[in-house]
């Protein structure tokens, strides 16, 4: 079994584990998709640090893989009638017109 994962992530480190900016990260975290908490910095005035629960991370990532599977099927025949309709099109200008 995987050790627990104690540390908590940044923006720009959670982003980097699920292939996306952190302003998306900060979207999600504002949408509650990911858990977070806001650190103030000590000696620096202004907005803090959002530390992100490392857990909600993989939450997230395991549901966008289930949005994405349900969705590829239909964008898979799409994709195939596409390039389908492609290569009738390239066939019938490429042939030569018959005179009759």
């Amino acid at each position: 079994m995987a050790a627990r994962q104690d540390r908590w992530l940044t923006a720009q480190q959670a982003a980097a584990e699920m292939n996306t900016t952190s302003s998306e990260v900060c979207r999600l975290l504002s949408l509650g998709r990911l858990a977070g908490n806001k650190q103030k910095q000590p000696g620096r005035p202004g907005n803090g640090q959002w530390l992100i629960d490392p857990q909600s991370v993989v939450d997230e990532k395991r549901r966008s893989a289930e949005r994405t599977r349900k969705a590829s099927p239909h964008r898979l025949v799409d994709v195939e009638v596409t390039a389908i309709n492609r290569e009738r099109l390239i066939r019938t200008r490429r042939e030569p017109r018959r005179s009759g």
